[in-house]
């Protein structure tokens, strides 16, 4: 079955996910392409803010539905929520949410 991820599903992530850690939106391995499971733009940007490292360079254009104040906030809130978690092992982790930035954005390289 295809991974999508819906404006929905972003606005969804509750206090308690945010404080505490969620993987409910994170695709399966399996699901995942190659690109994303070896690395690629989306996932370092994932690393970068699990790391808090300066990301330059890069240009990020939000996919309709996605491109407003408010979808954006809870765009920032589900990938945090993901990135907090701890049980799946950490390159499942950085690919995954690689792949859910991918589905509501597009980032090219300046």
């Amino acid at each position: 079955m295809a991974y999508s991820l819906s404006l929905a599903d972003v606005g969804s992530i509750t206090e308690a996910e945010l404080e505490h850690s969620t993987v409910k939106f994170l695709p399966k391995w399996e699901d995942i392409p190659a690109d994303f499971r070896t690395g690629n733009l989306y996932t370092q940007l994932a690393q970068a803010r699990l790391l808090d490292y300066p990301m330059p360079g890069i240009s990020i254009t939000f996919l309709p539905g996605f491109d407003d104040e408010r979808a954006c906030m809870a765009i920032d809130r589900c990938i945090t929520a993901h990135l907090k978690a701890f049980a799946p092992r950490h390159e499942h982790r950085i690919a995954g949410v690689g792949y859910m930035i991918s589905q509501v954005c597009t980032i090219t390289e300046v």
